[in-house]
């Protein structure tokens, strides 16, 4: 039983941890429009800034 619930978890924690990372990706390639019109400049991982 104890076994079966570590297993859950673990396949849940790895599920979000999935998600997370492909709404990063999905967010870098579609920014949020209202965010891209007050700043005009998108923010990349690495901390430089585009235009």
């Amino acid at each position: 039983m104890k076994e079966m619930l570590k297993r859950i978890f673990l396949v849940a924690f790895i599920l979000l941890v999935l998600t997370a990372i492909s709404g990063f990706f999905y967010m870098q390639k579609h920014p949020l429009e209202g965010n891209n019109k007050l700043t005009g400049k998108n923010l990349h991982f690495s901390g430089q800034v585009s235009k």
